[in-house]
């Protein structure tokens, strides 16, 4: 049936947008205006999309996978760090936040599977659990992929303070010069990163839906 399908690739897109959305309203409340100017904080898809990271990124992961993987993102939220009342802790809230949001997109999807079993005792193959789990296991997929610490992904801006402050700035134009976006696309074809990477992914995955899930 293509219906659960669609259902997903929705609620996915939402998903990427509450990503982006959550970066520019921890922004906000650390007192950049940036995002919401630009009415980026906005549950409307459109104004995120991105011809790179919602266009080219999905279609080059699945294409080049044989069709076994797909990642992708929308258009970053503009923000302005130097806005910030606390410069360090919110670049740092910010960054994390759209992951945050990703993993507790999961959960909750878990703890409406919980629900469903509980309300009506549907099987572990019915539609709705499929599709639950489905977004669940994708936003997990789209929370440990964005804490790679490859500039421009959000664990690069958490990952920055760890290095010398003479390393920082170096490291953060790998991003803007576009650098950071080929780095991206080896590690995702070279079989032995994206394994680590991909074993990462199944074991949260498999450790979230194993002790979260109560009704099986």
């Amino acid at each position: 049936m293509i219906l659960p399908q669609i259902i997903v690739i929705l609620l996915l897109i939402e998903s990427i947008v509450l990503h982006e959305m959550a970066h520019g309203f921890v922004a906000m409340l650390f007192g950049d205006q940036t995002a919401k100017r630009q009415g980026r904080i906005t549950f409307n898809p459109i104004p995120h999309i991105d011809p790179i990271w919602t266009i080219v990124v999905p279609l080059a992961a699945y294409l080049l996978s044989g069709g076994s993987f797909i990642i992708g993102g929308a258009k970053p939220v503009p923000v302005n760090p130097y806005n910030y009342r606390r410069p360090v802790l919110g670049d740092i809230c910010v960054s994390a936040a759209g992951v945050t949001v990703n993993f507790l997109i999961a959960i909750l999807m878990i703890v409406l599977i919980n629900i469903v079993f509980l309300a009506s005792g549907s099987p572990a193959d019915s539609i709705m659990v499929h599709v639950l789990l489905k977004v669940a296991m994708l936003n997990i997929l789209l929370g440990v992929f964005n804490l790679i610490p490859i500039p421009p992904l959000d664990g690069s801006h958490l990952f920055k303070y760890l290095l010398p402050e003479d390393l920082r700035g170096p490291y953060e134009n790998l991003g803007r010069s576009g650098v950071g976006f080929l780095i991206l696309i080896l590690v995702i074809n070279i079989p032995v990163l994206w394994n680590v990477i991909s074993t990462m992914i199944y074991r949260l995955d498999h450790a979230l839906i194993t002790n979260l899930i109560v009704f099986r």
